[in-house]
């Protein structure tokens, strides 16, 4: 049992440390609050000769050129307000022209700096303020040995947005972003004007690429004659995860070239070894969902077939098709009456009984 001296030093020593941490604290605090007047200051004395550059755009006559830490700091937070509230022309931004002036080289020792969140934020700077003349930084930065994946999907998002020309090799080259990260980049990145390009290079990018890309043109309802054709090229590769994100994609698109695709596509991939394997329950699955959205009558048959599989998964979302078919609860009714697959009675009288809605 622990003595009552040796709960006292430990209460002690805790309590130091409780010490320490609050006055960590204040101290942070106060320099802050010290570095937030001197910034405030330096605009404030500065405000007029600001007003003036904004007025006439000449460089050449700044007086207020930032040479410390917290007057870079305080110009940032000055544009990036000004960027919040108004619009400024492009062909003659006095911001940007400002800062390729003035921060070029804070910016390139800031992408150096071993803190990340500092590099983190001089990234933010640049996608705001649109630096073209960082774009050689932001390439060796994309081989530091210090890169770490928020970095790399931030420089991916700048260099598109600057229209860097070799933005598919760099794709092609990337170490591997998380899938979290490669989703929302994609998202950004990829629109229904050049989603074409993406698709005539999408077998030079690495597999997680290609399948955010197949989950991006479903989530963004892309739809054009040239997907429908990609896709339907993509039924017939060897990877079974790329099979089943094309068959995805087509069940929310909900239409093909023609309806003799998927049948032909049936007849040659339910003779497959591994057809009727576990590792084949997603796609069987995702096949009758995609029958169920075309809604084509000569896909009844095939729904016909799918309605005996051994997983109860897949026979339920055959069942399910069938009912999206126009007389497709009187289909149901009769599987359920005469089918010799007891398993396929249940099922088709469950989807008999149930509303569509039902998930």
């Amino acid at each position: 049992m622990m003595s009552i001296a040796a709960i006292i030093k430990i209460t002690s020593f805790l309590g130091f440390l409780l010490l320490c941490a609050y006055i960590y604290l204040v101290i942070i605090k106060i320099r802050n609050t010290q570095i937030k007047q001197k910034k405030q200051s330096w605009i404030d004395q500065h405000q007029e000769e600001i007003e003036a550059y904004f007025l006439h755009g000449d460089i050449e006559k700044v007086t207020f050129r930032p040479t410390k830490p917290y007057h870079f700091s305080a110009l940032e937070d000055f544009f990036s307000l000004y960027l919040t509230n108004y619009k400024v022309d492009k062909a003659n931004d006095p911001i940007k022209r400002f800062i390729e002036h003035f921060f070029l080289d804070e910016y390139r020792k800031r992408l150096k700096d071993p803190v990340w969140s500092v590099r983190m934020n001089t990234l933010y700077f640049l996608d705001l303020f649109q630096i073209e003349e960082m774009q050689n930084d932001l390439l060796d930065h994309l081989n530091s040995k210090d890169l770490t994946n928020e970095e790399e999907y931030q420089i991916y998002i700048l260099l598109a947005s600057l229209g860097y020309e070799r933005l598919y090799e760099l794709f092609k080259e990337s170490k591997g972003l998380p899938p979290f990260l490669l989703n929302v980049m994609l998202n950004r990145l990829v629109h229904e004007e050049n989603i074409d390009d993406y698709i005539d290079n999408f077998y030079q990018f690495q597999l997680s690429w290609q399948l955010s890309l197949l989950d991006l043109i479903r989530n963004k309802n892309l739809r054009s004659w040239k997907i429908v054709n990609f896709l339907e090229g993509l039924l017939h590769t060897e990877d079974m995860e790329l099979r089943i994100r094309a068959l995805k994609t087509f069940a929310h698109i909900g239409y093909v070239s023609s309806s003799q695709v998927i049948s032909k596509w049936y007849e040659e991939n339910s003779n497959r070894e591994d057809w009727l394997s576990n590792a084949a329950t997603g796609e069987r699955l995702i096949f009758a969902r995609l029958l169920g959205m075309i809604k084509d009558e000569s896909f009844l048959p095939l729904l016909e077939e799918l309605i005996t599989d051994a997983k109860y998964n897949v026979r339920a979302e055959a069942a399910k098709s069938i009912r999206k078919y126009k007389n497709g609860k009187n289909k149901l009714q009769e599987i359920a009456a005469n089918h010799s697959d007891k398993y396929s009675r249940n099922i088709a009288m469950e989807w008999v009984e149930r509303s569509l809605d039902y998930e």
